[in-house]
């Protein structure tokens, strides 16, 4: 039987699974950190740092799509741009998330604040599912940045795409950078 990382939609699971695992760790170190993470400048550094971790991640499970896809034994053909084309079904869970947050907060609100479960369970899944990078997007109320909308949309994408890319080129990003970790003798 064939394993589900040689399939279209294991592939797609992979992906979302990474997402969950990473919003997990940065869902609680936010947490943990609130008192730094709530500032400005400290919520800034958080996310910065975070989302770069973040699309480390993206970045790896592409490749290692990429990996599975050129082994003899797979049965899907390895192209170019397919790390783009897996990270479909993030971009489906996060504009359902966005979609969740603006109507917690256009109809689960009053007086700048929510009032229903319903509204109050939507702005904490948002705030989890955006975790890695939820400074960066600006929520305000059921509002996001334009820069938001494009991070939500962009980020996982790109890094998903290059990481395919890398692997389907043979291109290991681990060994052109040894050099800042060895010392040459």
């Amino acid at each position: 039987m064939i394993s589900m990382k040689y399939t279209w939609h294991g592939q797609i699971l992979s992906l979302v699974i990474a997402h969950i695992e990473a919003a997990f760790i940065f869902f609680f170190v936010w947490l943990i950190a609130i008192s730094i993470t709530g500032t400005g400048l400290g919520g800034l550094i958080y996310s910065s740092v975070s989302a770069v971790f973040y699309s480390i991640m993206m970045y790896s499970v592409g490749y290692s799509v990429a990996k599975n896809d050129k082994k003899s034994y797979a049965k899907l053909t390895p192209f170019a741009y397919k790390g783009a084309l897996i990270s479909l079904g993030l971009l489906i869970l996060n504009i359902l998330t966005a979609i969740l947050y603006r109507m917690s907060w256009t109809f689960g609100s009053s007086g700048g604040s929510l009032t229903n479960l319903w509204a109050v369970i939507g702005n904490v899944f948002t705030l989890f599912w955006f975790s890695p990078y939820m400074n960066l997007l600006s929520l305000d109320n059921g509002n996001m940045s334009v820069c938001g909308y494009l991070i939500i949309v962009f980020l996982h994408t790109v890094m998903c795409f290059l990481g395919y890319l890398a692997g389907y080129k043979n291109f290991d990003i681990s060994a052109k950078l040894k050099f800042l970790f060895y010392e040459k003798k």
